[in-house]
């Protein structure tokens, strides 16, 4: 919703809208790089104005299903001239499984209502109902559209339809082919036309530059070969019981678990295939249909959520343009091509009762989850910042740090429901910006882990970051840890409506501010190994079964610091893991950009096998990864009588980082 509110904000105050200094303030973020959809956003003004931001974001949301349908309906008319095989395949595709998940989370990746009518512009362009000169013309304008709406669309779109584009010229024949190819320069043209328009746009894209590794994980936002047949609970017949045993075993979040065509689709698809395979056009449809879910599928089979023989989508991790696409969501590819197959299907010569069994078994498996409360989320609108409170503790354009911290709350909402009033230091805009994500304290924020000296480490995040306020949540279940670390500031916080706030003094923590970043992050890092390393030989020293060895299970056994927070559902992508491998040995997971993981590395690489970037052996010849800030994950293995070793080697001869000050800065950690 921050988007939404972004750009007619930017617009109307005259400052560049590609760039903002409103969040991950003082240095900003590059919106270009974002999930941000400017059509959306300038499209919804009157809404926002007369009735606020989240109408204007459930509109979106709303009309984005039946618009795809329009959409695809249109497409489907065309190609089979009848009205209710039509209906059916723009019901298939605008209220597909994708589109049920994505419009949880993910207004972007919803508003797909212009690739259905580039497929029809293509179409009739081939059968030469639009001349060359309208084709460009409206080619161009629905890219434009589509780009303004998410360019993670536009383009997958674009290597999708290159691999529909090759697989036509290879399967149609020689005056087909002819068409097809004359699509080439005509295509080019609007593709240029397209990016003349979006110049701007591209220019702080590229400025950037492209990332070289995935930002998320694509062996985990891939789908599951069972969610093919068995649905989510986005689906009625997802809420079954048994159901809900498979899915909840598939890897993927519930938005990106969006494979399901159902049993009864599948058997019209199959039926389809059998009388329509010796007919290129059928036969193109069929492979087109499997492509699409053979990359959705992703670098590896998983069923069950359980990775098993590898697929050729493990070819393009080593691709840049392709390594950071989600394979999931190449499902709306798919449903489009079975929303078509369906509409040929039910255009075609079956008897009308087949017909309308196969169109009530379809609608029924397709159905969406009827529960109303299923489909709402509350957010919350907080007195402090939905009336004019915030204006008597907050300057206009004072940099803020905001709890609860980017993701985990709703802090970018609240800023916006305050007109963009004040800077806040943080925010949730996709991927951490990268001069962030080494820092321990916005680490320890977005993802409530733990973190050894919190109250120092958040005395050098303000120093670093000029931080001006802080104005914490009383109602978040964090508020009694927040406190702990809020409390070693020594300033006594103002309390309004529901909202601890803090106006720091300047220059209060300019030594901090001086510590550099490489070094908060590694002596964080060093600390937290020298406390999970004694634990865990504890642990096994004690009689208690290696099997169970876990971070729950070591603080359930008082083994680690108090203070220290657990989830349950450890995930060392966010902080820590600790567990016992089959042969016996004993490895320990930290999340660590080079500069830290180096520290650790010269340490232990005597004492422990060790593994970084984690898919990978670390040896002594190991170049720095590319990108030596960025967070990966540092595996450590070691056998039991060198991992009593090294806790009594902690024991006996402390690090530096136990016997220094926090303030002694590098030269004491590196000693």
């Amino acid at each position: 919703m921050w988007f939404l509110n972004w750009w007619p904000w930017a617009i109307a105050h005259r400052v560049n809208p590609f760039w903002s200094y409103m969040v991950w303030a003082p240095l900003g973020i590059n919106v270009a790089w974002t999930t941000c959809v400017p059509l959306l956003a300038i499209i919804s003004t009157p809404i926002q104005k007369m009735f606020g931001l989240v109408a204007a974001y459930n509109a979106l949301v709303t009309m984005s299903m039946p618009a795809a349908a329009w959409c695809a309906f249109l497409l489907c008319r065309h190609l089979t001239h009848r009205f209710w095989p039509a209906l059916i395949g723009g019901y298939l595709f605008g209220f597909s499984p994708y589109m049920l998940g994505q419009a949880f989370s993910h207004l972007h990746l919803i508003a797909v209502f212009p690739i259905p009518l580039i497929v029809l512009v293509v179409i009739r362009r081939m059968e030469g109902e639009i001349s060359p000169a309208r084709y460009v013309a409206a080619l161009a304008a629905l890219l434009v559209i589509e780009f303004l709406c998410a360019i993670e669309l536009y383009a997958t779109l674009t290597f999708f339809g290159s691999v529909a584009y090759l697989l036509a010229l290879c399967l149609f024949k020689r005056e087909r082919r002819r068409a097809i190819a004359g699509l080439i320069a005509p295509t080019a043209a609007a593709y240029a036309v397209s990016a003349a328009v979006l110049s701007p746009y591209l220019y702080f894209i590229l400025r950037q530059g492209f990332p070289g590794a995935p930002l998320w994980n694509p062996a985990i936002y891939s789908i599951d070969l069972l969610n093919l047949a068995v649905p989510t609970t986005t689906m009625w017949l997802g809420t079954a019981h048994v159901c809900k045993i498979v899915a909840d075993r598939f890897a993927a979040n519930l938005m990106e678990n969006s494979a399901y065509i159902g049993i009864p689709m599948l058997v019209v698809a199959e039926d389809f295939r059998r009388r329509n395979w010796v007919n290129p056009a059928g036969k193109f449809l069929i492979l087109l249909l499997l492509l699409a879910l053979l990359v959705a599928l992703g670098p590896s089979l998983r069923i069950m959520g359980k990775p098993t023989i590898a697929l050729p989508w493990a070819l393009m991790l080593k691709v840049p343009a392709l390594a950071s696409a989600l394979p999931a969501r190449f499902t709306m590819y798919a449903s489009l091509t079975v929303a078509v197959i369906g509409a040929l299907w039910f255009a075609g010569e079956r008897s009308i009762a087949v017909k309308s069994m196969a169109a009530a078994a379809i609608v029924i498996s397709f159905f969406p989850n009827p529960h109303a409360a299923y489909w709402v989320s509350a957010i919350e609108r907080p007195a402090f910042f939905a009336t004019d409170a915030y204006r008597a503790e907050l300057k206009p354009n004072e940099l803020v740090l905001v709890l609860p911290f980017g993701q985990r709350g709703f802090s970018m909402y609240w800023q916006a429901l305050t007109g963009l009033y004040f800077r806040m230091a943080g925010g949730y805009t996709g991927p951490w910006q990268l001069v962030l994500a080494p820092m321990p304290v916005a680490q320890y924020l977005y993802a409530a882990d733990d973190l050894p000296e919190a109250g120092d480490q958040l005395k050098a995040y303000l120093a670093r970051f000029h931080v001006e306020a802080i104005a914490a949540d009383e109602q978040d279940s964090l508020i009694s840890v927040w406190t702990q670390m809020l409390d070693s500031l020594g300033i006594a916080p103002l309390r309004r409506d529901g909202f601890l706030i803090y106006n720091l003094p300047r220059d209060a923590f300019a030594r901090y501010g001086k510590l550099s970043q490489a070094y908060l992050e590694a002596r964080a890092v060093a600390l937290r190994l020298d406390t999970i390393l004694p634990a865990v030989a504890k642990y096994l020293t004690t009689g208690r079964e290696p099997a169970e060895l876990s971070p729950p299970n070591l603080k359930r056994e008082g083994l680690l610091p108090p203070g220290w927070i657990i989830d349950p559902l450890t995930n060392a992508f966010w902080d820590w893991d600790a567990s016992s491998l089959p042969d016996g040995r004993i490895a320990i997971v930290l999340l660590a950009s080079y500069p830290a993981a180096k520290l650790l590395i010269d340490r232990y690489r005597d004492a422990a096998e060790i593994r970084y970037p984690m898919d990978r052996p670390w040896n002594l010849d190991a170049a720095p990864p590319p990108n030596p800030q960025e967070l990966r994950m540092l595996l450590l293995t070691f056998d039991r009588a060198h991992l009593a070793a090294a806790a009594e080697r902690l024991r006996s001869s402390p690090p530096p980082e136990t016997t220094t000050p926090f303030l002694a800065g590098p030269a004491a950690l590196l000693r």
